[in-house]
């Protein structure tokens, strides 16, 4: 039985193929919080005396994300931001993993549940021309949410769970699609839209998602058991397989993306200059158009409700 490469004596339970390593369970989370916190500094995420704020959503990315910036930033001041979507037994399970975990580690949980503030679910969207696109929708009013209850939290930074496999599959997808001015906005950190907004940050970028769960398994951290019934993710599926497929030649192939990706950001953003943002009229939040995508879809269900006389 092979030993760990860093300790020399602990026995081999992760192989790190892109970067050569067998690491025993000790190694390998301390491996994954320096990760972390090389990342945060690399691109200059947030000060230590900043007040940051984690969405978390009960999975493995977020917990993974929590709970290694608790360890690599003992002194930063953490607040746990989640929301309850309304999604029977789903919502609740996931809920009930994000107050263990934010006991575990003493940190603050705000908790934000749509049918208690906006008197609606995710799932009176099926009841609209949005039934198809359920996960579209509920992405938009996740981002909006995140971005209110950081407000909420007075937040400066707003840190998600995004890891290596999502961004570069959707930088991809984006790429190949010629969204350029959407891909500009995939990035380790992006600033507010407007003054008082937070900073947006991506700690996990450089970690692969299975290593996500490696260390919330390694780590005992409780992570939800189920799955979104809602979630269709077909689109970015079809590009997060073909990437696989290259990191079975190489596996250092998802890294390498990432990397050209982000040095292609900042000459779409000398070629595609940002658009017009306006002030939703109806939530003063920064939109491009009069009434934001959110006010939209809120408005949307809002209108069901009241033409079939919905008290929620």
């Amino acid at each position: 039985m092979p030993y760990c490469r860093m300790c020399g004596s602990g026995t081999v339970v992760v192989h790190i193929s892109y970067a050569k390593l067998y690491l025993c369970q000790k190694c390998f989370l301390e491996f994954y919080v320096k990760r972390v916190k090389r990342t945060v500094e690399e691109f200059k995420m947030f000060r230590e005396d900043d007040v940051v704020g984690v969405a978390v959503s009960g999975g493995k990315d977020s917990a993974a994300l929590l709970h290694s910036l608790h360890n690599a930033f003992p002194k930063l001041e953490l607040k746990a931001l989640h929301l309850n979507l309304g999604i029977p037994e789903y919502s609740e399970h996931c809920e009930s993993k994000v107050k263990t975990l934010t006991k575990i580690l003493d940190i603050e949980l705000q908790t934000y549940d749509i049918r208690k503030e906006l008197g609606l679910t995710i799932e009176d969207f099926k009841k609209t021309k949005f039934k198809r696109k359920i996960c579209s929708v509920c992405g938009t009013i996740k981002r909006h949410i995140f971005e209110e209850m950081a407000k909420r939290a007075q937040v400066r930074v707003l840190a998600t769970g995004h890891n290596l496999d999502d961004v570069t599959s959707v930088m991809l997808n984006t790429f190949l699609n010629g969204q350029w001015t959407q891909l500009t906005r995939i990035k380790p950190i992006l600033p507010p839209l407007t003054e008082g907004m937070a900073y947006k940050v991506k700690p996990l970028i450089r970690s692969p998602e299975n290593e996500n769960l490696l260390y919330c398994l390694y780590g005992e951290l409780p992570i939800r058991t189920i799955g979104c019934p809602n979630s269709d993710t077909a689109g970015i599926k079809k590009y997060a397989k073909m990437l696989e497929k290259f990191s079975e030649e190489d596996p250092n192939f998802k890294h390498l993306l990432l990397n050209r990706f982000l040095e292609l950001i900042p000459l779409m953003e000398e070629k595609f200059p940002k658009p017009t943002i306006t002030r939703c009229r109806i939530c003063n939040f920064p939109s491009s158009n009069e009434v934001c995508a959110y006010c939209k879809r809120i408005s949307l269900v809002k209108g069901y409700q009241t033409r079939n006389n919905i008290v929620k």
